[in-house]
């Protein structure tokens, strides 16, 4: 592919050349031939016999004796020698158009003549030099062969190739290098290619490779090399170098934090201050540190802090408490309040701090080292997020039934004559007294040889039979709000009161007897939810409810207190934003058949509807608890 890149190249400028003229003689005959239908002198035959002639007086003399609209540039001075017999002026023009370097312009009847524009020569573009560099991501095994390539280039393919990082200094960046290894590992063949060339190389602990120039060594009067930075290594235990991108390499053995900081210092330029003398020895290797990250390594875990003077330039050391170097700063919260975040601080964040509540201003006053509080705000400002608000709809959903059927006959005697009375529809509830039954008994007595005879004047006959239906359905839609991981609470209920006697005995020798006293207390019957909401990243709510639900049940005395029952479900769900979710269960059903009437005759078939009486209740008590949450920021 790369071998036909020039034949295309050639081609394309060839077809720009030719296209750089407006008109061909196809295209324009045909608007000259258009023009003298209107300008005959067009057609007109001429003989010419020209010899060393401007093309510009020739044109001009063409125009002028066929009564042409023609303007030429007076700039066309070329000589030309033509001899034409019985030529169409028309065949004329297309016969120069064709043979100079001329392009016509028509605007209307008129013909301009201009000079056609310079051809632009376009370069043909150099073949770039391909890079020979080989990789093999199995083994990690490199090969280059290099001559006089440039060496961003050929750190441009060893990366692309490899997808390891290389770093160049600035003045190595268009240095040529040349080098030939096959099949070796990418550090060794790294290496190699730095040292033929003249330079260094190096690796952090990131993975990053260094290329650059290696630093120019003294010569001292013994004609001995030296390091003014690494002479003192074997003294003081330091070896620090400043590199080509102006930040140190340091070796430290068992080296005091002082010599650390004053070798440093000196080898960067930097100017700092000592309010207390840093104590104390550490062993280390970095590579491409500055001075601020120095002493931040150094002091980590110390009692010794630093602070920079901007406006002096000056490192400021010492004691994280001493004046100058401990620092007072009011650290805010944004998006949540203070309260209680002091208690959610880890304790070895808050040591050697002096920290306190600012609760007008939302805040933290913290007073101690500037590396200690820098430490502590990151913390706070990654616990400083908005807290999603979540919104709960709940609605309850109580559907209650009952259902009674009473049916029998009763029969007896009364302190007093009864009267009849009652109701036979829709249901029969009757009580006939005395009189009332001995109607009907005479009545029955006309017949034949019966005689029942009557009964007493206290005697009562009642019937019933009756059936009761009834539907109660309630619902109630609450809506609470509360932020992710606090709870929220709904309680709906009824509170009654009962009567509570003391009676206390009194034995003194002044005041004997009984002291009687009554207290109404009152009790509690609730419908309670507790709904606990969490949001995670992607917007689902972990739910943790609690239902209870408590009831009342029939007083066995007026002041006595009632019974109460009670239901209870917890329950831990997750939804989706805006999801529904359905809870149910908390059912109750109580079915009761009572019934009294004569011995045996009640239990017959058909008898027993007349020797006894029965009561049968059946009830049924659901609730439907309906939560909807949805989030709001």
């Amino acid at each position: 592919m790369k071998q036909l890149l020039p034949v295309f190249l050639l081609m394309f400028l060839s077809l720009s050349a030719m296209a750089q003229k407006q008109y061909t003689e196809l295209t324009l005959r045909p608007i000259l031939d258009s023009m003298s239908v209107k300008h005959t002198g067009y057609n007109n035959a001429v003989q010419l016999n020209v010899s060393g002639l401007p093309l510009a007086e020739l044109v001009n003399s063409l125009a002028l004796e066929n009564n042409l609209n023609i303007s030429v540039d007076p700039s066309f001075n070329q000589a030309i020698s033509y001899n034409f017999f019985d030529a169409q002026v028309k065949d004329v023009l297309v016969f120069l158009y064709e043979n100079f370097d001329v392009e016509y312009q028509f605007v209307g009847s008129i013909l301009a003549i201009k000079k056609l524009a310079p051809k632009k020569e376009i370069p043909l573009p150099k073949a770039e030099k391909k890079i020979d560099v080989t990789y093999n991501p199995s083994n990690e095994f490199l090969s280059v062969d290099l001559k006089n390539d440039s060496l961003y280039k050929v750190v441009e393919s060893i990366t692309k190739l490899s997808g390891k990082n290389i770093v160049l200094a600035p003045e190595v960046r268009d240095k040529p290098v040349s080098a030939y290894f096959l099949n070796r590992p990418f550090d060794q063949v790294f290496d190699m290619l730095a040292k033929a060339n003249g330079l260094e190389s190096k690796k952090d602990e990131n993975g990053f490779y260094y290329l650059f120039q290696p630093p120019k060594s003294t010569v001292n009067s013994n004609g001995n090399t030296f390091n003014p930075s690494t002479s003192n290594f074997e003294k003081t235990g330091v070896q620090i170098t400043k590199n080509a991108f102006g930040t140190l390499d340091i070796i430290a053995n068992n080296a005091e934090l002082m010599d650390i900081i004053r070798m440093g210092a000196q080898e960067c330029g930097a100017h700092y201050f000592l309010y207390n003398k840093p104590e104390g020895k550490s062993s280390f290797e970095v590579y491409n540190t500055t001075f601020p990250q120095l002493l931040e390594l150094l002091f980590n875990g110390t009692k010794y802090s630093y602070r920079e003077d901007p406006e002096n330039r000056v490192f400021l050391i010492g004691e994280n408490k001493t004046e100058g170097i401990r620092t007072t700063e009011l650290i805010r919260m944004e998006n949540r309040t203070i309260e209680n975040v002091k208690a959610s601080i880890p304790k070895d964040l808050m040591a050697d701090l002096d920290v306190n509540e600012f609760l007008e201003l939302n805040g933290l006053v913290v007073s101690g080292s500037s590396r200690k509080i820098a430490e502590l705000k990151a913390f706070l400002s990654s616990i400083d997020v908005v807290v999603p608000m979540v919104q709960i709809d709940v609605m309850f959903i109580t559907s209650n039934r009952n259902n009674t059927i009473s049916s029998g006959l009763k029969a007896g005697l009364g302190d007093k004559p009864a009267v009849t009375s009652g109701s036979v529809f829709p249901a029969v509830d009757v009580t006939l007294g005395a009189q009332s039954i001995n109607a009907i008994l005479d009545g029955i007595n006309g017949f034949g040889v019966l005689n029942l005879g009557n009964v007493t004047e206290n005697f009562y006959l009642s019937m019933s039979l009756l059936e009761s239906n009834g539907t109660v359905d309630i619902e109630s839609t609450p809506k609470i709000a509360t932020l992710s991981g606090h709870s929220a609470n709904i309680s709906i209920g009824q509170t009654t009161y009962y009567q509570e006697t003391q009676v206390d005995v009194q034995n003194s020798v002044v005041n004997q007897g009984v002291l009687t006293s009554k207290i109404w207390k009152s009790i509690d019957a609730n419908l309670t939810v507790k709904i606990k909401p969490f949001v995670s990243a992607d917007e689902y709510v972990t739910l943790t409810i609690t239902v209870t639900n408590d009831d009342f049940e029939a007083r066995t005395d007026i002041t006595a207190p009632p019974g109460t029952t009670k239901q209870t479900f917890e329950s831990v769900v997750r939804v989706k934003n805006g999801e529904v979710v359905l809870l149910g269960g908390l059912e109750k059903k109580r079915k009761s058949n009572t019934g009294e009437g004569v011995p045996f005759l009640s239990r017959v078939p058909v008898l027993k509807w007349f020797f006894s009486s029965r009561e049968r209740t059946s009830e049924k008590n659901k609730m439907h608890i309906i939560i909807r949450p949805t989030i709001t920021y």
